[in-house]
């Protein structure tokens, strides 16, 4: 009843707001759209109203087709080069990301008249956006969607740019003359296909293949498929058009809702849970796409980005060479943010927080104006295992929209053999706009990357593929051949205090390729240590406690180290609705993440990597919130375990770092263990090997150094008996006692006393060497029980002695 009667206030709200000249003569038909327009009142929402529903007879209504463009037509796509970017103002998406593609490309924002324009550059001035970049199109709008209305760019058969104009599949006359205001303002030609449609439902891959979902069939009955294939080939270049059903079964229905072409032959698809209502049509619209062939002529490379609660994560921008990415705070972006890096590798990945949904993100509200001056490169690759041959011929069409001469000393083909270093060749011209250049062959089975490289007297540089050097084009020559790595994963090294020891051991290739390897190596050590949080308030629904409770626990840890891991375990009660909650989490340093949101009643173990590399020690928040306001969560039985990254003496060195092993050859590694500063005792450290293995990537060599009595620290001879304090102090968990013995053949004994004097553990009864050592008081007596938090003392007996005494703290 509650929500109810504030919805109905709602709606009240908005119907004297749409009175007073925002939308005038609207009709505001139920609670839903009252509620949408008491947070928008200058946009249309993205769905259908019931007006509107009523007048979809006006959709195309005053649409003025025209002839096709020229063939032959190449449509545009997303990932080619931009010049610009079209947003609307009043805004939907947040201005720094305004400020953000200011600083590469112009931002055009779309504005009814100079008041809004006014508006709109004190508040770019005030996120810090290059003015210098901006410019506005004065032009009445409905709604703030310009990836549904705007322009579709193509060049023609005369390279010529232009735009294809299309009925926009909403009554919606101001938006639906966008294209047409563009085409003026850019002065390119304009196209008109009649063919009802929408840009969310719409993605190329640029070389005459696209898709969208069966609402372009339903949305245009009176057309045959046939027909409408027809249209999209005769206006926009396509000769194969994937109409698929739509497998997120939304009200939208659009393709970026679950879909992009990330490139010519590479295609982004939402992945979610087995228990997900959509999970079986998901994986049907993968498979699909997986058996497609691409322009280049292979499969489709298929990426799958994790959205269990329905994140808008493939409704993107990639903007020329970044990626402009809509998160939520959820525990998954970062899962999202290395998806697009595995599938883009070379890209800046940046993301955007917003007033995002599943049906409606970053990408719907940004349409990108094509560089009208684009540097083109046009090639077919070679691909998977191509014949063996002497050489390998590499074509391509460059054309330079500019006007301004390609440059031919930086027209080239950049090639590498094996994961080696990139060579370059000139590519010749040979009339027209026609160039090519050969590869020479390397031994069979060898993997060949390439790719295209030129620059024209504009200042414009462009490669093929896109990004260039990280994300080459490969094939291999004949059969595809693999390295195969053989390294023991567990060394031991023995040693002295006081001295150096050298140790190695070899990178072996047992495979037909050649191994190209690089490593990297720590001493640093992991420690997990766990934190019992107390519980939420209650889970009422009418105190309202969630929607206030920033700082419902404040969580201090004195623990110091670097975080390689969190993980957090708890139980989660909610009401009826369970959609409104969301459970968070931010660190000292301010990263915050939502661990859950939406979640449903149950235990849930979760772990968040956000905080990798921030320090584990300061206030730590966690709270509950609800999109309501009115309570009705409660997170119970919550633990906090982190594993940290505790810094020792650097006592590893290795050499060489990199390298390549020829197959059936070796590679010796060559390792210097040095405990001139190290006590006696056992360490560990971890060498980390990278290759071209595809099996085995990445290989973790374990280092085990045992210190033995020696000289001792500096290496001078140990004179003095004597503790030489703990390490961390004040400890949680436990702590590393050290102290030197000065004469072979000594009763050592090493006693650990509570504040009233009483003895709690016997940590250390034996017969030493003369030297430096190291001893763990795990926080427990000679029992094997854990003592309370408190002050203790900790002495060195030598021959029955008394060395020293020292103190220590020990803390929940």
């Amino acid at each position: 009843m509650k929500k109810t009667i504030s919805l109905l206030v709602t709606f009240l709200v908005c119907s004297s707001l749409l009175a007073n000249n925002k939308l005038p003569n609207y009709k505001i038909s139920n609670p839903k759209e009252a509620e949408w327009f008491a947070e928008n009142p200058s946009s249309l929402p993205i769905w259908m109203t019931e007006d509107e529903l009523n007048r979809i007879d006006e959709i195309g209504r005053d649409f003025e087709p025209t002839d096709p463009p020229p063939a032959p037509i190449r449509n545009i796509a997303e990932f080619n080069r931009m010049q610009g970017v079209l947003i609307r103002y009043p805004l939907g998406i947040p201005v720094s990301l305004v400020a953000e593609m200011s600083e590469n490309v112009t931002v055009t924002t779309i504005v009814a008249n100079t008041f809004y324009q006014n508006q709109a550059t004190n508040s770019y001035q005030n996120a810090g956006a290059n003015m210098d970049n901006c410019n506005f199109l004065i032009a009445p709008t409905d709604t703030y969607w310009t990836r549904d209305y705007g322009p579709w760019f193509i060049v023609d058969g005369n390279n010529e740019f232009g735009i294809v104009n299309f009925p926009y599949n909403r009554p919606r006359p101001n938006d639906d003359d966008i294209p047409i205001e563009v085409a003026e303002f850019l002065d390119i030609n304009l196209f008109g296909m009649n063919l009802i449609s929408t840009g969310g439902n719409y993605m190329t891959g640029g070389l005459g293949i696209s898709a969208s979902t069966e609402l372009i069939w339903d949305e245009n009955p009176t057309l045959t498929h046939e027909e409408v294939a027809g249209f999209v080939d005769e206006y926009l270049g396509i000769n194969t058009y994937h109409v698929v059903p739509d497998p997120n079964n939304t009200y939208i229905d659009h393709i970026d809702c679950w879909g992009k072409f990330l490139d010519v032959d590479k295609v982004l698809i939402r992945s979610v849970p087995e228990t997900h209502p959509q999970y079986d049509e998901l994986e049907e619209t993968a498979d699909y796409f997986a058996e497609q062939i691409s322009a280049y002529g292979n499969n489709y490379q298929i990426y799958r980005v994790f959205t269990p609660n329905n994140e808008p994560y493939t409704n993107s921008l990639i903007l020329n060479k970044k990626v402009l990415l809509p998160i939520t705070g959820s525990s998954y972006d970062d899962d999202a943010i290395a998806t697009y890096e595995q599938a883009m590798p070379g890209y800046e990945i940046i993301g955007f927080t917003g007033s995002w949904a599943s049906t409606d993100a970053l990408h719907c509200r940004t349409k990108g104006i094509a560089d009208l001056g684009t540097l083109w490169i046009e090639h077919y690759p070679i691909l998977g295992e191509a014949p063996v041959q002497d050489e390998y011929l590499i074509e391509a069409e460059i054309i330079s929209y500019s006007g301004e001469p390609i440059l031919p000393d930086s027209t080239k083909v950049f090639y590498r053999i094996n994961g080696g270093d990139f060579t370059s060749i000139n590519m010749n011209f040979e009339g027209g706009n026609s160039y090519s250049a050969y590869i020479p062959a390397p031994s069979i089975g060898s993997q060949v990357a390439y790719y295209i490289h030129t620059a024209d007297e504009s200042g414009r540089i462009e490669n093929d593929p896109f990004i260039g050097t990280p994300d080459p084009f490969t094939f291999f020559v004949g059969e595809q051949l693999f390295p195969d790595i053989s390294v023991d994963t567990l060394i031991t090294v023995e040693g002295q205090s006081g001295t150096s020891t050298d140790a190695e051991f070899l990178i072996s290739n047992d495979g037909e390729l050649g191994l190209n390897f690089s490593l990297s190596y720590t001493t640093a050590i992991e420690e997990e240590i766990e934190y019992n949080v107390p519980d939420s308030p209650s889970p009422s629904s009418y105190n309202y406690n969630t929607y206030t409770e920033n700082g419902w626990l404040d969580y201090d840890i004195v623990d110091s180290g670097e975080i390689s891991n969190i993980s957090l375990d708890f139980h989660w009660a909610t009401d009826n609705w369970p959609q409104e909650g969301s459970f968070l989490l931010e660190s000292p340093s301010g990263t915050q993440v939502t661990i859950g949101a939406g979640l449903s009643s149950g235990n849930y173990s979760i772990n968040i990597d956000a905080f990798d590399g921030e320090e584990l020690n300061g206030t730590w928040k966690i709270w509950i919130e609800d999109s309501y306001g009115d309570g009705g969560h409660q997170a119970t039985n919550i633990q906090l375990t982190a594993t940290i990254l505790l810094e020792q003496e650097e006592w590893l060195e290795v050499s060489p770092i990199s390298g390549t092993v020829e197959p059936s050859e070796s590679q010796t590694i060559y390792l210097t263990c040095d405990a001139t500063q190290l006590p006696v005792g056992d360490y560990e450290g971890n060498i980390e090997i990278t290759s071209n293995d595809p099996d085995e990537a990445v290989v973790n060599v374990t280092v085990q150094f045992e210190v033995s009595p020696g000289q001792g620290i500096d290496g001078e001879v140990i004179t003095f008996s004597q503790l030489l304090g703990n390490f961390p102090n004040p400890f949680t968990n436990s702590t590393k006692i050290n102290y030197s013995i000065a004469k072979s053949n000594s009763d050592v004994l090493v006693e650990i006393f509570n504040i009233k004097g009483q003895l709690v553990k016997t940590l250390v009864n034996e017969t030493a060497e003369f030297g430096v050592y190291q001893k763990t008081w795990g926080g427990k007596n000679n029992y094997s029980n854990p003592v309370s938090a408190g002050i203790y003392f900790y002495q060195l007996k030598v021959n029955g002695v008394t060395k020293s005494i020292k103190k220590c703290l020990l803390i929940n």
